[in-house]
């Protein structure tokens, strides 16, 4: 299901911007780019296949599509459909064994297409993605995607994982608004958050922008040990906040070279800030 972007152009050569606390090494590192999806959802992490698949759980990576078609094979898969959309979301599902807990009733949605003042799927998504709509526009409501079961449960379906904590999570965020906030909590902890206002400034995207790969961006944090998260919370005040591709990986994997080292030797030009993430 190959398919090159019709009219947004691939980021070959992204943008890495680095943004760590300064002269402090426990802060969490963020960079921008990954790779085109070829199973038709834009873009997706480096660290799983490229039509959004993985060798074996024991990689220690695992991705959410939003997509019955890539649940993966050996994890228990809800393939939860009581938020897709009548007649928006054939094929689609919450396919990984993920709580999903919005604040209020249709804050959450699984979707694929675009609809004017509903939803735009990020460029090149022809699959299912999700997002979230406030209960009240200008009033914040929040997804929690929340991993406590997964990471306490993953040692009885693949043993080498077993007292895993998160340290790395990839999303692919779409159409960036500055009203969208993803926040990362330990429990009940607020450890961080990234704005849309902050990733667009970096970039100088435009708010809102379908098409760019400067407001359609795949987002990657590699986490510290004492940054560890369990909890996601995608929060937003506007119309929409579109995201799809989630890949976290689990610390007890096999880490191979290192990921901006991989991206340096592909010819990626790098643009680096220093600076703390918003708390």
């Amino acid at each position: 299901m190959t398919r090159l972007f019709k009219k947004a152009k691939f980021l070959s050569a992204a943008a890495l911007v680095a943004l760590t606390a300064s002269q402090q090494i426990s802060a969490a590192t963020i960079t921008f780019g990954g790779q085109a999806a070829t199973d038709d959802s834009g873009k997706t992490s480096v660290n799983v296949n490229s039509n959004n698949t993985i060798n074996t759980i024991s990689d220690g990576f695992f991705v959410e599509t939003f997509d019955v078609a890539t649940a993966i094979p050996g994890l228990p898969s809800a393939n939860d459909t009581s938020y897709n959309v009548t007649n928006k979301s054939t094929g689609c599902a919450i396919n990984s064994p993920l709580l999903v807990q919005p604040s209020a009733t249709n804050v959450l949605n699984v979707r694929s297409g675009s609809e004017r003042n509903v939803a735009a799927a990020p460029a090149g998504n022809d699959t299912c993605y999700a997002y979230t709509t406030p209960d009240t526009v200008d009033t914040p409501s929040f997804v929690d995607i929340d991993y406590t079961d997964f990471l306490t449960n993953i040692g009885s379906i693949e043993a080498s994982l077993a007292g895993s904590s998160i340290d790395y999570l990839g999303f692919y965020w779409g159409s960036i608004d500055t009203y969208n906030t993803f926040e990362f909590y330990s429990d009940n902890t607020l450890v961080k958050s990234i704005a849309g206002e902050e990733i667009l400034n970096l970039l100088g995207g435009v708010e809102g922008d379908k098409e760019s790969d400067k407001s359609n961006v795949y987002v990657n944090i590699d986490f510290t040990i004492d940054e560890a998260f369990n909890r996601l919370r995608v929060v937003s005040s506007g119309i929409a906040g579109e995201f799809d591709n989630i890949v976290v990986g689990l610390t007890k994997r096999d880490v191979p070279a290192p990921t901006g080292l991989a991206f340096l030797g592909l010819g990626l030009m790098g643009l680096a800030l220093r600076k703390k993430l918003q708390k």
